[in-house]
This record gives C-alpha cells, structure tokens and sequence, in this order.
C-alpha cells in the first residue's frame, strides 16, 4: 500500500513551518513505512495547484497532507475543504495570481474530504492525543490541497483516501507531534484499502 505524507515549507517571513520541522523529526523513525513517500511543498497557490494535478494523475492509496495552523491547542482533523482562497496579506503565497476568490468557478462550495476522519480521531484520542475534528481548513494554501485533490479524488475509480492535519505552531510540541503523526500514519496505513492500480 503506497502512501503520501507531504508539509509545507515556511512562509509569511517566518524560518520554519511546524509541520516541515515535524517532517523533518521523522526521518529518524524506524517506524515510518517503508512505502509512504515525505515531501515538501512550497507555501504558494499556483504551484499548489499544478502539484495536487500531477500528485492525482497517479494517487498514492493515502495522502495525509500536514500544515501548520495558528498556537491554539488542539491539533485538527479536517473534515471539509471549501472553494475559496484569501491570500491579501500574503502576496508571495498568491505568486503574482489573483490575492481572493474561488479556487474553481464553477466548483462545489465545499467538499466532504474522503478520508475516515471519524475513525482517527477515535483512534488517535484512545491513544492519548489531544485532536478534534474541523470543518473550517481555512482559506489559505491548506484548505486549497484539501479541496482541489478531494475533487481530484472524486474522478478516481478507486478513489483514494485524502486527508489533511492542522498542527498547531507551538515548537516545543514538536515530539508530541512526531508522535500524532507517527501514529495517525500507522493507523491509516493499516486501514486504507490496497488498490493494485494506484500503487
């Protein structure tokens, strides 16, 4: 079973992104699959979207996406993306497009992300995580993943599961976080569907 798990990189003039730094802490974990690939995507809209075309032209059977959300706890599971961007006070996320708007025109409001969020954070709470289920991905290049590629998703025959986790910007949780994700990755890797198409 193929799995993706992707963070963003630093933006709005800060050095770090809470979810690269976590990224980065798993690559000393023997317990991260073998089969899951890591990546590190660029805070900016337009590449955003070309990336998300060629990630679904052939989809991993998971892709769990990360990013970083504002210092209140606790860490989301999004359950919705919506068709809207607002990147006014942010130009370098825009990349020279428009700052507002629709992500698609003629596009669904919102989407329901296809990824078993329910069963997580039941499973990710059992174990001791603080996480809480979200509607609202926000407007910015986060909620832009997680609707384009559950739109994306939708045109699959075997669609695959996409989901994406808000980690909240408070770097001494780092190690704590390591560990929800470490954990959220095992569990869907366990429980995703094996689609011999998609590896």
């Amino acid at each position: 079973m193929t799995g993706l798990l992707t963070a963003y990189g630093p933006f709005q003039g800060r050095e770090m992104n809470q979810s690269l730094r976590v990224l980065e802490a798993l690559e000393h974990e023997s317990s991260f699959p073998e089969s899951w690939k890591r990546e590190v995507w660029p805070v900016r809209l337009p590449e955003v979207r070309q990336r998300v075309q060629e990630t679904m032209a052939h989809p991993p059977a998971v892709w769990l996406a990360l990013g970083e959300s504002g210092q209140e706890l606790p860490c989301r599971l999004e359950t919705r993306g919506h068709n809207r961007f607002d990147l006014e006070h942010d130009e370098a996320s825009a990349d020279g497009g428009p700052a507002s708007g629709n992500l698609l025109s003629q596009g669904p409001t919102a989407l329901r992300a296809h990824w078993p969020f329910d069963a997580l954070a039941l499973a990710l709470q059992t174990q001791g995580h603080a996480v809480e289920l979200s509607a609202d991905a926000g407007s910015h290049c986060c909620n832009a993943l997680l609707y384009l590629a559950t739109l994306e998703a939708q045109k699959q025959t075997c669609r695959p599961w996409v989901g994406f986790l808000h980690l909240t910007r408070q770097p001494e949780d780092t190690e704590v976080q390591v560990q929800l994700v470490l954990d959220a990755v095992g569990w869907l890797h366990k429980n995703a569907p094996s689609f011999s198409d998609l590896a």
